[in-house]
């Protein structure tokens, strides 16, 4: 049984007004692109990592990898304008490995921008996969959620919150079958690679995360990360 792990790196930071790109960001002397890159590392089951950038970090990112001995990093490879873009990148550069008995069996997709994952989440999210082919981490949403018309600002409904979840990753799917997905929906602009599964017919099971698997998308989310990393 092989693992894989990919990581999508590619995202632009639009929303993140600092002028260092916030993969970049150090905490404790770390970028977090490397704190995200050990947690990965440091689960046993992931043999090899991909890592999907923008072509304006690919050399920095390497050489953060190379000054920190990140040994699961085969590859750090160009990612696309979309997020679905830059996995569907990473699975057909896993493809390419020819030996069948070194593609992976599973791939496991996480986020460059959420480094406070935990190895028993990672590890949890791949028991499930395993047992049921497609999992997605996630946690139970705490607040009241309700549709408005984004016109009027009318209230349409409140939604049930029992059956709402907060998703996040990491998410792991076998490989032949998140590959198929990307392969059917190529060129669409899908934020979640699950939501891609769900559309192929694939059905998708939840592995509860953390609250503090935050992704870091504004400069607030950083210093939520520095407070926990510290």
């Amino acid at each position: 049984m092989k693992i894989s792990a990919i990581i999508p790196a590619a995202g632009s930071g639009e929303r993140y007004s600092s002028f260092k790109h916030k993969l970049l960001e150090e905490v404790n002397g770390i970028p977090v692109i490397i704190h995200t890159i050990n947690a990965i590392s440091a689960v046993e089951e992931i043999e090899d990592i991909i890592i999907c950038a923008s072509l304006d970090l690919i050399e920095k990112i390497s050489e953060e990898v190379k000054k920190n001995n990140v040994l699961k990093v085969k590859k750090i490879i160009l990612g696309g304008k979309t997020r679905q873009e830059s996995v569907f990148k990473g699975l057909k550069e896993l493809n390419k490995l020819i030996e069948p008995d070194k593609k992976p069996d599973f791939v496991l997709i996480h986020d460059g921008a959420r480094p406070l994952i935990s190895v028993d989440v990672i590890k949890n999210t791949i028991l499930t996969a395993l047992e049921k082919n497609a999992c997605i981490t996630a946690v139970p949403v705490k607040d009241t959620i309700k549709r408005v018309n984004n016109l009027t600002g009318e209230v349409i409904e409140t939604l049930n919150r029992q059956e709402l979840w907060q998703i996040q990753t990491p998410q792991a799917f076998r490989f032949a079958e998140i590959l198929k997905a990307h392969e059917l929906f190529e060129g669409e602009n899908l934020t979640d690679d699950s939501a891609l599964m769900e559309k192929a017919g694939y059905k998708v099971f939840v592995s509860e995360g953390s609250y503090k698997n935050i992704k870091i998308t504004t400069e607030e989310d950083f210093k939520i990360i520095q407070a926990f990393l510290f």
